[in-house]
């Protein structure tokens, strides 16, 4: 009889099926744990917002010679004014709702460069004159349809087309 245990466990094990071995963890992807409450909307940024240039405001900036944008609607949205002086920076000012912000030009070129139209900045704003086809004039200066792009951190950027009008 003892031999027949033997062989009984043996024929039994024969007949049992392999053992499945465990699943492995990177084959099975967890579910995903689904939320009732929708995601917060992402707040869209402020755009900014430009008011005329008043003649207090316009006053501030320095230099012998000016430019000037005027938005399609005749708007005066940005003032510069800059010196016959290549190492010299034009300035410009805007106003920021109601409030004047004083620029100073990215570049060196004073007047010159400024009337090629450019960019004017401070810690906070950055205004771009983008100068497009000339204009006749009826003065000595000149004239030439344009786009001012403003941008600020934490603000929707603004492109407003008109032009940009520089001259004694």
């Amino acid at each position: 009889m003892r031999m027949i245990v033997p062989t009984l466990i043996l024929a039994l094990a024969a007949c049992s099926p392999a053992p499945v071995a465990p699943p492995n963890a990177s084959e099975a992807e967890p579910a995903p744990i689904e939320s009732g409450i929708p995601p917060a909307p992402t707040p869209s940024p402020t755009p900014i917002t430009l008011g005329r240039v008043t003649e207090a405001a316009a006053a501030q900036v320095i230099g012998e010679l000016r430019c000037a944008f005027l938005s399609d609607a005749s708007d005066l949205l940005l003032v510069g004014a800059g010196d016959v002086d290549k190492a010299s920076r034009a300035t410009a000012v805007v106003m920021r709702g109601a409030t004047p912000v004083l620029l100073t030009a990215r570049a060196p070129g004073g007047f010159d460069a400024m009337a090629q139209g450019g960019s004017f900045t401070d810690a906070e704003l950055t205004a771009s004159i983008t100068r497009g086809a000339p204009r006749e004039t009826e003065h000595e200066g000149s004239s030439h349809t344009a786009t001012l792009s403003v941008e600020a951190p934490g603000s929707a950027p603004v492109a407003i087309d008109g032009v940009w009008e520089c001259g004694p």
